[in-house]
């Protein structure tokens, strides 16, 4: 097994794992700027949080190439592969990322769920219903 591979595994599961956790600091400042209805505020973040989802996308994507170099379908397969010592401090390291990503989708949930609430609102006090407005 490439010991080069295994490191840049690594430093792709790092990138990973600071990506998500930069992530969920983004989606904390944006349910406040939702809460507030900030919306020159959100103009602004969300360019910025969008394109950290596409980075993380592309690190998800090296490190399911890395792994397949490695021949693992799953980190969890290639964990089975390993030594112990390296084979649990990967799969810590994933276990950390996975949980990052749950509590990151959860709280993008809640974010889509304020700004549903806060649409349906808009609509109800306007006047407009879904039948008269579709946005493009």
């Amino acid at each position: 097994m490439s010991k080069v591979i295994l490191q840049t595994l690594w430093q792709a599961l790092q990138q990973e794992h600071q990506g998500y956790a930069h992530l969920h600091r983004l989606l904390q400042h944006q349910a406040r700027l939702l809460t507030g209805q900030d919306h020159q505020g959100l103009l602004s973040h969300n360019p910025k949080q969008m394109a950290l989802t596409r980075q993380l996308a592309e690190l998800a994507a090296t490190r399911e190439q890395l792994q397949a170099s490695l021949g693992a379908a799953s980190l969890e397969q290639l964990c089975q592969q390993l030594p112990a010592a390296l084979s649990a401090r990967i799969d810590g390291r994933w276990q950390e990322l996975q949980q990052q990503a749950r509590l990151c989708q959860a709280l993008n949930d809640s974010n889509g769920r304020l700004l549903a609430s806060q649409k349906e609102w808009l609509e109800h006090h306007l006047g407009v219903s879904e039948t008269v407005y579709q946005p493009a």
